[in-house]
């Protein structure tokens, strides 16, 4: 008996873990036959692990091995019994916890149109779903409008805990922490979650990447990038392409650079051992609006958005200097502003930020842009990508007006970087127009054209133009379940010519104006949502709750284009 006492304590948690897992798969199972299937389960599993000297005839009479599986059975089966009856218990404690399901009303659904099915949109398999849907929310980019639009669907529930197993939503700043590999579908029985990023989105929101991968795309379709956007040129900070990248640059803006500065220029060359050829990539002469005697450029650090990092230069000195300090640490100095009511601002926090980067892309300044009461605007639209590589393109967007008259000689940011971040810290923010920002229709009015067919449209183009080129390595490993949504900036020139500036990930969603105050929520929740979170986390059909100009309450604004 000595021995089978050994025995139980050596194999009773082994068993238990064995019975728990058996028991957790099925949903027939009554407390009343817990016992019967553990003694049955008990003989089997005990049968196997008793060591070969208790089976020998010799060392064990078969009433001696009757007593050691009584008395492991025994003690196994009550422990495997009272898990169990603790499992159910916690499990009705958390269902009574829960908030209750609504009931269907029997009264007459609203009539919806019916829409035809979009391909790229796979259907669901249909499962059981659960009462509570849980999301986890990082902080940042007015993550609380995320929550409140979370919060009025059925039966969402925020959790704070980002490495908890049963969270089936996760929306973030960045993709910071997401497991691309657990996704539902990528692994079998895996929980069923979403995530608002794709995995590799870097290959078109790196400012780096988008340059060489339009760029190669265009050449193997026999297009011309610099029809679509500014002539760019993509460095690296390694010793062969820096050199490769600085040689091509050099070459070009030499061409470009006016008489009065080419010896200054020659000596700067000269001094930092550059060199340059004599052979120019592309026709100036097509593209006078992006020169107008100052051969002004963009020096664009890859990774950041905002305005931040960016600065318009006029000469090579200035060029390197800013290109050192990023490799030595560039300090980043940073305006936090708080408004009033009256829109006048109360505070400005400054703090600093180390910044260092190995990729940057310097940019054609487009020298004679298009302008709206003599200030300088981008337009701001919006493309959703799904995980089938589905393009969607937002009906609606912004225009985003400088606070300062727009003067090429200038050297104020307020006069040539209109990301909002950046005009936000004027104190004539606001003071023109409400947020510095136009809709479609006042763009439509200002410039007297149809500004959504003649403008819009081919903006849409282009965008579809950008993503095809990465088609192949959004999403290579064919994640389920992701979406993004991406911000693409563009401005026009005096020719009405539209040109590709950047593609954001995360896009702002700070609400400085009636404007935005209902786009974003119309944006997110009502549409995007609806084609995304919805299809695998069911909800009823219900029309917006957000109005947005002369739209339809139950029109989804975000429109099909194609899948990649």
């Amino acid at each position: 008996m000595q021995s089978a006492q050994k025995l139980t304590q050596q194999n009773q948690d082994a068993f238990s873990q064995f019975f728990d897992k058996y028991v957790s798969n099925s949903s027939k199972l009554q407390s009343y036959s817990v016992r019967e299937l553990a003694q049955k389960l008990a003989i089997q599993y005990f049968s196997a692990q008793l060591p070969s000297r208790y089976l020998t005839e010799n060392n064990m009479r078969k009433k001696s091995r009757n007593i050691v599986y009584k008395q492991m059975e025994t003690d196994a089966i009550e422990k495997a019994r009272a898990q169990f009856k603790a499992k159910k218990q916690r499990k009705e404690s958390q269902q009574r916890k829960l908030p209750p399901v609504p009931k269907k009303k029997d009264t007459q659904p609203r009539s919806f149109s019916v829409q035809p099915p979009i391909k790229c949109l796979s259907a669901q398999p249909k499962r059981s779903m659960p009462s509570t849907y849980f999301y986890y929310l990082g902080d940042g980019n007015n993550h609380e409008l995320i929550k409140k639009l979370l919060d009025e669907r059925q039966n969402w529930v925020q959790v704070k805990d980002i490495s908890l197993k049963n969270i089936n939503f996760k929306w973030q700043e960045t993709e910071k922490g997401y497991e691309y590999r657990t996704l539902a579908g990528n692994l079998k029985d895996s929980l069923p979650q979403m995530l608002n990023h794709f995995e590799f989105h870097a290959e078109i929101s790196n400012k780096y990447h988008l340059a060489l991968n339009f760029k190669t795309h265009c050449e193997r379709n026999q297009l011309n990038v610099q029809d679509y956007i500014p002539i760019s040129f993509a460095i690296e900070c390694t010793n062969q392409n820096l050199k490769a990248g600085l040689f091509q640059f050099l070459t070009f803006y030499r061409s470009q650079c006016p008489q009065n500065q080419l010896q200054e220029l020659d000596k700067t060359i000269k001094s930092y051992q550059f060199k340059y050829g004599t052979q120019v990539e592309g026709k100036v002469d097509e593209y006078p609006t992006l020169f107008a005697g100052e051969n002004l450029w963009i020096f664009k650090p890859a990774n950041m958005n905002q305005g931040r990092g960016i600065h318009v230069v006029r000469n090579l000195q200035e060029i390197i200097d800013i290109y050192n300090r990023y490799q030595n640490g560039y300090r980043e100095h940073l305006l936090e502003v708080k408004r009033n009511e009256q829109n006048e601002i109360v505070t400005k926090i400054v703090y600093i930020n180390t910044l260092m980067t190995e990729q940057f892309v310097i940019q054609k300044y487009i020298e004679k842009p298009l302008l709206i009461k003599g200030r300088k605007f981008d337009i701001r639209t919006y493309v959703m990508i799904t995980s089938n590589l589905g393009f969607f393109f937002f009906k609606e967007g912004q225009l985003r007006l400088a606070t300062e008259s727009f003067d090429v000689k200038q050297q104020s940011n307020y006069v040539h970087l209109t990301n909002n971040a950046v005009q936000y810290t004027h104190p004539q923010y606001g003071k023109t127009e409400e947020g510095n920002q136009y809709n479609f229709d006042q763009a439509s009015q200002y410039f007297k054209i149809d500004f959504r067919k003649e403008v819009i449209q081919k903006l849409k183009q282009i965008s579809l133009l950008a993503f095809t080129s990465v088609k192949g390595k959004l999403n290579k490993y064919k994640r389920k379940n992701c979406f993004e949504i991406f911000g693409m900036d563009f401005i026009l020139d005096v020719d009405f010519k539209p040109w590709l500036i950047e593609v954001n990930t995360n896009p702002s969603l700070e609400v400085t104006s009636k404007l935005l105050g209902t786009l974003f929520p119309r944006l997110i929740v009502d549409d995007a949502f609806k084609l995304t979170v919805d299809r695998l986390f069911v909800q009823q059909k219900t029309p917006s709750k957000y109005p947005f100009l002369h739209y339809s309450n139950e029109e989804n604004l975000w429109e099909y284009v194609c899948q990649l």
